[in-house]
């Protein structure tokens, strides 16, 4: 069974795509941490959001991406942030943004291990036959 077929590595595989698109809603706030009126947010698996409405967030320009169709593919939400904000409306905290791509990117780097030790477990498990 190639290992792109194999029900542990397609998991993994969506556990990158997931922390992939974390990594660029947090950049995304990280961005707009000057703009009046932003609200943060965080991608958050679904099952922790299930009774929750789903968020929409907005394009203010076409050329803007789109992330609906790529969350589609993995289970996760968008969840806007309730933090208070400044003055300006704007509720980006760029301490918490950085902690969150700490912690993000370790996750995803734990995951390209997984994935790795899978694949060569697999190489040995395949030449042993």
């Amino acid at each position: 069974m190639p290992l792109i077929e194999d029900p542990t590595a397609a998991g993994l595989k969506r556990v990158l795509e997931f922390h992939n698109k974390r990594h660029d809603v947090l950049t995304s706030n990280i961005a707009n941490a000057n703009t009046p009126g932003y609200r943060a947010f965080d991608l958050v698996l679904k099952k922790e959001l299930d009774a929750a409405k789903p968020l929409e967030p907005s394009r203010s320009d076409p050329r803007h991406l789109s992330l609906n169709a790529e969350l589609a593919r993995i289970p996760a939400k968008l969840e806007q942030s309730d933090a208070p904000g400044r003055l300006d409306g704007n509720n980006v905290s760029l301490e918490q943004e950085f902690l969150r791509m700490i912690e993000n990117r370790t996750r995803y780097e734990a995951g390209m291990e997984l994935l790795d030790r899978w694949a060569a477990l697999n190489r040995v498990a395949r030449e042993t036959r």
